[in-house]
């Protein structure tokens, strides 16, 4: 986001800059963080970014044409490309000492404070999505209507429920304040006009007021509403409701500005107010022709659906802003949610996305309080609560603004986006350099030895980042959302550009060289420590890369107007060199080279089973007929191994104690040579691992590899527990590269959801067999779920592929498995659900059944006062207490409880539970005010549809009472 808000003002018109708030509406974010951003950006606002503009071209007219006044100046000004008016134009002037009339100075003070008012009623109607865009005309009519003199002119506004009728209204009102035409502390009323529809006399109460005996009970003098709002507005809702007798009620009224109270003859009273009215309805046919008459000025306010895909997209936003700073916590909010809040229609309009919002915002909280969560994430599993819904089909351009979870923090007060791929952005050269050259000098390590050290740093950490690339699998729009478009874009054309240099390229490098441009940026930092001596042997090492690098650095520069410094040159030579495709090929006399050696055709076998399942093409092999003769293998292996030399050495993987005879005659070879026995292709494939992605000598990879041929690898002290530790298992081949880079991915992934349980690796290398492997681990460890390489087929466990936990719906799936296992961590629900209150019937076909017999119960057993069936009684006919899912949960006033209780009913047959809705488990929640934990316990459960399918299909109360309460 910081790279957007950048990009957009280096781009802008030099002579009509964006200001923060038009920043903030392209890039759909709040306007106080553009402000926050550029501030610590160092960039001027719009004004100051502008000035040095301004006042060139004021002096060069003022040479070339004279002397002009102010007026004639801003249209010079103007004709130049500005968009400027003549106060700014004057004040600069002045600055300039170009004009020094007091006269002038006086008319600049007085348009200062008229534009500064300007500014400041122009901010009131930003509140209203889209009063720049699709309801543009609509705000400049509710500003004609308020400025018109001399107390404003009556206001209609129609549209459908939902759209905002009563807001706009509102601000109405707030922008009369600014006006010469009310006072400040101006009255505002509204009224509702369905309460009177079928009353007009107690209408005419209520609006002119009544004096002392105009009708019975009028035992005094009291002012009406009009009155309350002399020299304010009237806002009438519903004005519909109103029946052509109230309708004429109001003519004099808004004819003449004048009224008498209910019961008064011969007093005319004088009222100056103006009538904001609203409806739902068309106006033509739901208010007299009379009565339209007097409303000159009439307002239409869209509904959602006939509203642009952006204004949409910046309600749901504004929404879900509202319910964080509610909520107080961090909320996050999945993609395909707000694109599927996109698609909905929605027939209550802002109202019903406003409440749509709040649904998914309480189901997410209660989900997060359950779990014990800081961060309240709304999921695509919440799509569920929309099915059937009607739906709009969304343009290209709609889809792919919404590339992106989106974020918003409470503390701050804004809404920024963040992408998932948190696990590639922590790859930082820079801090990592850094960190260790301050940690070395403040060591006193002298600079020769820094120099040297973090020499090899570069070039290891660039070989490990590049494998980690080769793998990633990432695709460039997930780049994109990491790094950017235009650092994207950069990386990609010094791909072509070197490739012309080096064809087999690997086009790989646009990923890695993006990330590290976006690091760069991120950083902030102009260069990297790296002394002369480095900056000599980097060009000499890499002479030609460096050349090449140097070329395309000033051209990528010159193009994007950025910098490219030598110390990036020097790493766009070192990338360009290790993500050459022939690095294996060239380098393989640098790397311990690995010969299998087998009796039958099984060496072949096993390599090529290896390299398919490593990703590449590596080391040699030889299958002898089990006819040959022991010389005859002895001399082709001693030839083979020759032709492999390499100063770093040949491990031989032997599968016969035959050919492991021949280790005598290779020890008499002028370089390193090792035989390893009983080789199978589980090592096979670890130890091409280790030879090329770990920095392990050879001595080193052959005394574990021939410990783990032997069965000698250590035993693992086991953990004494009571309790067994809960955990998730990452298995692989090894039990280590692979499930240790899943362990990683996961502990990042699901900081949130980690507490209390543990990521452990295993490996198939361990055990051929898998039943042992999980023996031991069942021992000491809970198994939540398995992630792996390999399914090891174990259906007692969910397994989640490899494959799929890189992407964001694997994960989200482990945290859903992780949520539903531990749901009954600190399930305390048997403190409040006994077997004496939960019914399984067959025969109850009434509501009022069900409750008498739950309620009676709880009663009976002095849990609840008398009065509580009647508060649920009341509670019913307030709101219905239906949830989806056939589940009801019917519930009473907490001062009534003496004792926590729940009762839960299970019906064979589904009953009719509000006139619409049909359920079959019913839930009667007798909660004191302290107990709200019971309640996030219970709702976590039955929000999950596996559970309520156990208790449908349970037969008695006790497995009902065992589903609800496992851990107790």
């Amino acid at each position: 986001m910081v790279e957007k808000i950048i990009k957009l003002i280096e781009e802008e018109d030099p002579k009509n800059p964006y200001t923060d708030e038009k920043i903030a509406r392209e890039l759909h974010v709040a306007r106080e963080y553009v402000t926050q951003i550029r501030k610590e950006q160092g960039i001027f606002d719009s004004r100051e970014r502008r000035k040095v503009y301004v006042k060139t071209t004021i002096q060069r007219i003022w040479e070339e044409e004279g002397s002009l006044s102010e007026r004639k100046m801003t249209e010079y000004m103007n004709q130049q490309g500005f968009s400027i008016g003549k106060y700014v134009i004057g004040k600069y002037m002045k600055e300039m000492n170009l004009n020094k009339s007091k006269k002038v100075e006086d008319s600049l003070n007085l348009y200062q404070d008229h534009k500064e008012m300007q500014e400041e009623k122009e901010m009131i109607f930003r509140h209203f999505i889209g009063y720049d865009g699709s309801m543009k005309k609509q705000i400049q009519r509710a500003k004609a209507a308020v400025m018109y003199p001399p107390n404003g002119i009556h206001t209609l506004i129609y549209g459908p429920s939902g759209v905002g009728k009563s807001f706009l209204a509102d601000l109405m009102c707030q922008y009369a304040k600014t006006t010469g035409n009310f006072k400040e502390d101006m009255p505002f009323y509204q009224f509702n006009c369905a309460d009177y529809a079928e009353n007009p006399q107690l209408l005419m109460a209520q609006l002119f007021g009544y004096c002392k005996g105009a009708f019975t009970g009028a035992n005094e003098v009291k002012k009406g509403i009009v009155e309350q709002c002399d020299g304010g507005i009237l806002f009438l809702d519903e004005v519909h409701r109103l029946p052509p007798e109230g309708q004429e009620i109001l003519f004099y009224l808004m004819d003449k500005g004048k009224y008498r109270r209910l019961g008064e003859v011969e007093v005319q009273r004088e009222c100056k107010v103006m009538v904001i009215a609203a409806t739902t309805e068309n106006p033509e046919s739901s208010l007299l022709l009379t009565f339209r008459r007097r409303i000159p000025m009439d307002i239409e306010i869209l509904p959602v659906s006939d509203r642009p895909w952006r204004e949409k997209l910046e309600l749901i936003q504004q929404n879900f802003m509202r319910e964080c700073q509610r909520l107080k916590r961090k909320l996050v909010v999945d993609r395909d949610i707000i694109l599927m809040l996109m698609e909905l229609s929605y027939p209550g309009n802002v109202g019903q996305l406003k409440s749509d919002i709040q649904v998914c915002c309480a189901k997410a909280f209660l989900e997060c309080m359950a779990m014990g969560e800081e961060e309240i994430r709304i999921t695509k599993d919440m799509k569920m609560e929309f099915e059937g819904r009607g739906r709009q089909r969304l343009s290209k351009e709609a889809i792919e603004s919404c590339n992106q979870d989106l974020i918003f923090s409470y503390n701050e007060n804004r809404m920024y986006t963040e992408t998932v791929y948190e696990d590639i952005e922590e790859y930082n050269i820079y801090q990592s350099l850094e960190k260790q050259y301050d940690s070395m000098r403040l060591r006193g390590v002298k600079e020769d030895t820094i120099e040297e050290i973090l020499s090899e740093k570069i070039e290891k950490e660039l070989s490990k980042y590049m494998q980690q690339m080769r793998q990633s699998g990432y695709s460039k729009e997930e780049l994109i959302g990491i790094a950017g478009t235009e650092t994207v874009q950069i990386a990609t054309e010094i791909y072509e550009m070197a490739n012309q240099s080096f064809s087999a390229l690997s086009d790989q490098i646009v990923f890695s060289f993006a990330i590290h441009l976006h690091m760069k940026n991120q950083q902030q930092r102009n260069n990297v420590r790296l002394e002369d001596k480095q900056i000599e042997r980097i060009k000499k090492q890499y002479s030609k890369e460096y050349h090449v690098a140097k070329t395309i650095g000033e051209e990528i520069a010159k193009k994007y107007y950025i910098e490219f410094p030598e110390e990036e040159i020097l790493f766009l030579a070192m990338y360009l060199e290790k993500f050459q495709k022939k690095e294996y090929e060239e380098s393989v006399s640098d790397r311990i080279n690995i010969l299998v050696v087998s009796h039958g055709m099984v060496a072949s076998s096993m390599l090529k089973v290896a390299n398919c399942v490593m990703g590449v093409q590596y080391g040699e092999s030889l299958d002898f007929d089990l006819t040959e003769s022991a010389s005859r293998m002895k001399e082709i292996v001693l030839q083979k191994v020759r032709e492999l030399a390499s100063k770093k050495g040949c491990i031989v993987l032997a599968d016969m104690g035959t050919l492991v005879n021949v280790e005598e005659e290779l020890k008499k070879l002028p370089f390193q040579v090792a035989v390893i026995g009983r080789t199978d292709t589980l090592l096979v494939i670890e130890c091409i691992r280790r030879v090329l992605w770990t920095e392990m000598t050879m001595e080193e990879i052959v005394r574990e590899l021939d410990d783990r041929g032997k069965g000698g690898r250590p035993l693992q002290k086991r953990k004494i527990n009571k309790s067994k530790q809960k955990a998730i298992l990452c298995f692989c081949i090894t039990g280590e590269g692979s499930a240790q880079f899943l362990k990683s991915h996961l502990s990042q992934r699901l900081k949130s959801n980690l507490q209390g349980i543990e990521i452990i690796t295993r490996g198939y290398i361990e055990n051929e067999n898998i039943d042992t492997i999980m023996k031991e681990v069942e021992e000491d460890y809970e198994i939540l779920a398995i992630v792996g390489t390999i399914d090891i087929g174990f259906e007692k466990y969910e397994t989640i592929p490899y494959s799929k936990i890189l992407l964001p719906e694997g994960v989200q799936k482990l945290r859903s498995i992780i949520k539903r296992k531990m749901r009954f961590e600190n399930n305390s629900l048997s403190e409040v659900i006994q077997e004496p209150f939960i019914f399984c019937h067959s025969g109850w076909t009434e509501k009022e059944t069900i409750l008498d017999e739950a309620i009676g119960a709880m009663a009976e057993a002095g849990y609840i006062k008398p009065e509580f069936l009647l508060s649920v009684y009341k509670r019913e006919g307030m709101m219905t207490t239906f949830l989806k899912g056939g589940i009801a949960i019917p519930h009473g006033t907490p001062n009534l409880v003496t004792k926590s209780v729940i009762s839960i009913t299970k019906l064979d047959t589904p009953i009719s539970w509000d006139g619409i809705n049909m359920v079959d488990i019913i839930f009667v929640l007798a909660l004191k005010e302290e107990s709200k934990k019971y309640f996030e316990q219970l709702y976590s459960i039955i929000s999950d549809e596996t559970l309520i399918s156990q208790i449908r299909n349970s037969q008695d109360s006790s497995e009902i009472l065992k589903i609800l309460c496992k851990s107790t």
